[in-house]
């Protein structure tokens, strides 16, 4: 058993196995990887991107589960997070979506040099190999806006697009809202994200299979000799020791293993890379959070940071099934259990490598500013109306900067607040419990869903210990929609779903008076705002892109890492997942994960050195 490494990761997810791939490059650097989860990279759950929720509710998953939801009539909602080597890689929808220019600006801006968009685009563009289909297909997927030029990495990462089904209603999403003004206008990848598209995605372009942190950065890494990546072992905490300077070191790691506590030294550093929930989690558990959280549960305080556990970011979502026309061929028998229809997708896939198991959980999306500002007439009044409800509390630095920023997003017509997608099944949006993250096709017949988050909420929420045992989760509360001006501009880019639904050629693809979700109303747009708005409360959900928990800003601020992503207050002590992003990003979260680990090897690498 490996009881000594230079350097420990602490989780084998999306960024652990970056960090160990890229710091185990140096064959005189001892790396080990300790993963909670197990190695299940032949598991056809994983590699088949149509099964991606099929790992939800399993062991697979931590399966969290958040507080009751004030703003969401106390809904509970279920929180998938990976639990096995590849993390939430191995278990999301795919879905390979750009950061903004200046969402990444705005991470520096806060007082983290190094972190702005011409230092970090780099590291997007490292992380992945671009592949588009035949020009045929381009043209169908109007892939116009991409830009080979953006995407010169030779990456790990396989991106490809949906060009192996028959799918009409993706041409239909991108020419219905190309028709009301909203094509994408440049390469997402150049920073400038504002429009209808096909989005990319994580899945092999030849074999149809998902492509993520295991099998594109771990497999080409696994037989290096200073490289050791243990499964099942569940880290309790960081160990912890004074230094001559007064500072805390992390000279390693106490983790359990087939009932065994062991503990494992760390010569250089600690990297905590267990996600949004558990890297917190750890952090408290070693005696590094909040002094009256500690107290309560009789863990010696080591370093008093309340911050550690705050500042949780998600992308809270709503949006409307509506009926389609018989012709398609959605994934609502599939969703139903129909064995039939898995059946034969199955054999489409495994023959041909072609239909619906060779997508995963969506592709014809949407970057949008709120259209309700675009109104000649009214749009300068209901913009000054959303902003108006957003002052910020004077007390706190970082949510003054926050709200700065997404004024600044909402006031600029070129920039995104809501993200839109297509899903080819119904969804259960009014669900609350363990089975609501399931998309369940519970009425008769084909739907289409429109789905619509809001990708800069001032909601934030917390994350922490419910005692100082490793095996209880945590406590987590995303505070969806509390505050105001969220569910505002939620409530009115749902209210958008229906025009595009009505919009040609999207709105022949459903039926003219068909079935909608229960309790949608007939028109969002014949109803008043605050009756969007109930609506909204009963059928928001998460749309799975937790980041903040341990963010990197300076500690007066709320940070809990520097700039080098080190835990203030120590040395040889680093968080690097999404937890660390100290704003969310616009859009799905994956390619922010990627990027950042990939900066945050280098940044260890330039530290070691010099060391």
């Amino acid at each position: 058993m490996t009881s000594e490494a230079d350097i420990i990761i602490v989780g084998g997810g999306t960024a652990g196995l970056v960090l160990a791939s890229r710091l185990s490059e140096n064959p005189d650097l001892q790396v080990l990887v300790l993963e909670a989860g197990q190695d299940q990279g032949q598991d056809p759950r994983v590699n088949t991107p149509a099964l991606w929720s099929a790992l939800v509710a399993t062991d697979s998953s931590w399966n969290f589960m958040t507080e009751p939801q004030g703003a969401l009539n106390g809904k509970q909602i279920p929180i998938p997070q990976g639990r096995l080597l590849g993390g939430t890689s191995a278990m999301n929808g795919l879905a390979w979506i750009a950061n903004s220019k200046s969402n990444v600006n705005a991470w520096g801006a806060l007082g983290n040099p190094g972190w702005d968009w011409e230092t970090v685009n780099p590291y997007y563009k490292k992380t992945y190999t671009l592949t588009l289909p035949s020009d045929e297909k381009c043209e169908e997927l109007s892939l116009g806006y991409v830009d080979p030029q953006i995407h010169t990495a030779n990456g790990p990462l396989k991106v490809s697009f949906p060009d192996a089904l028959i799918d009409p209603v993706a041409n239909a999403w991108i020419e219905s809202l190309r028709g009301m003004g909203y094509a994408m206008k440049h390469d997402p990848f150049s920073g400038q994200v504002c429009g209808s598209y096909i989005n990319g995605a994580t899945i092999d372009p030849i074999i149809k299979t998902r492509s993520y942190s295991l099998n594109a950065y771990y497999l080409p890494a696994k037989d290096r000799a200073n490289l050791h990546v243990i499964t099942g072992a569940q880290v309790h905490k960081v160990v912890l020791e004074p230094t001559t300077s007064g500072e805390l070191a992390a000279t390693g790691v106490q983790y359990a293993l087939n009932g065994e506590l062991i503990t494992a030294k760390a010569r250089l550093e600690v990297i905590v890379a267990a996600g949004v929930y558990n890297s917190p989690k750890l952090l408290e558990l070693s005696g590094i959070g909040s002094s009256e959280i500690l107290k309560k549960f009789d863990i010696p305080v080591l370093v008093d940071n309340p911050n550690v556990g705050e500042n949780l970011q998600d992308h809270p979502l709503a949006g409307v099934s509506f009926e389609a026309q018989d012709f398609l061929n959605t994934k609502d028998d599939m969703m139903r259990g129909v064995p039939e229809a898995i059946g034969a997708a199955m054999a489409e896939y495994q023959e041909k490598q072609f239909g619906a198991f060779t997508v995963g959980g969506n592709y014809s999306s949407a970057l949008l500013p709120l259209a309700d500002f675009a109104d000649s007439e009214n749009g300068a009044r209901e913009l000054a109306s959303v902003l108006s409800s957003m002052a910020p509390s004077a007390s706190e630095d970082f949510e003054a900067e926050l709200t700065n920023y997404v004024q600044s997003v909402l006031e600029n017509k070129n920039e995104a607040t809501g993200g839109y997608f297509t899903y080819p099944a119904q969804a259960d949006f009014r669900g609350s419990g363990a089975d609501s993250s399931r998309i369940d096709a519970k009425l008769p017949g084909n739907y289409i869903s429109i789905c619509v988050s809001i990708l800069h909420p001032l909601s934030r929420g917390n994350s922490h210990i419910t005692s100082a045992k490793a095996e209880d989760p945590p406590a987590i509360d995303p505070r969806y929609l509390s505050h105001p001006a969220d569910l505002e501009m939620l409530a009115r880019h749902t209210r958008f779903v229906d025009s595009i639904a009505a919009s040609e050629p999207f709105a022949s693809m459903l039926k003219p008076g068909g079935k909608r979700s229960p309790g949608a109303p007939a028109d969002l747009r014949a109803v008043s705002l605050d009756e969007v708005k109930e609506y909204v409360q009963a059928a928001g959900k998460s749309t799975f892109h937790p980041t903040s928990t341990c963010s990197m800003m300076p500690r007066e601020k709320g940070g809990v890492v520097d700039a080098r992503l080190r835990v203030w207050g120590t040395r040889s002590l680093r968080v690097v997942d999404a937890s660390v992003i100290p704003i969310i990003p616009t859009g799905n979260t994956q390619s922010a994960v990627y990027a950042i680990a990939e900066r945050a090897a280098d940044l260890i690498k330039e530290d070691l050195s010099k060391a």
